[in-house]
């Protein structure tokens, strides 16, 4: 083989993955994760942790059940951040309200935003008064092959 035919086949190649990288680098993934806690009681539980180390996560939607409780619940959305990826910060956007004794059972759903390749992400709740409550909860991320 010519040194000449082997750099061809060296440029076919790598122009070939480019093409492929160029394609599959828009696909979006939607991956669903699902979790059950089992009484919280007076305080904060994680019900999901993100790890973006691999891929951009695009969106993240996140539903949970809570029944009828006397508890006060309050639900935070964390993200680490570039620089520091030990330390998470309480995300004010989207803006997540207190949840004061729900009378009935009911179902709750959050649209949390993105989080940056390389970042983490958590969704947690506190529950104070006692409540004792057990939460079903499931989350749909997208993600950005």
């Amino acid at each position: 083989m010519s040194d000449d035919f082997g750099k061809e086949i060296r440029r076919l190649i790598h122009t070939r993955v480019a093409d492929v990288d160029d394609k599959v680098s828009g696909i979006l993934v939607q991956v669903p994760y699902f979790v059950t806690m089992d009484t919280i009681n007076a305080n904060t539980i994680t019900l999901f942790s993100f790890d973006a180390l691999g891929c951009t996560i695009r969106e993240v939607f996140i539903s949970f059940y809570l029944p009828n409780s006397a508890g006060t619940f309050t639900p935070t959305w964390e993200k680490t951040r570039a620089g520091d990826l030990v330390t998470f910060t309480v995300e004010v956007v989207p803006a997540l309200a207190v949840i004061a004794a729900p009378a009935a059972p009911n179902v709750y759903s959050y649209k949390l935003g993105e989080i940056a390749q390389g970042l983490q992400g958590r969704f947690r709740i506190l529950e104070s008064a006692h409540a004792g409550v057990t939460v079903d909860a499931f989350a749909v991320v997208i993600m950005e092959l």
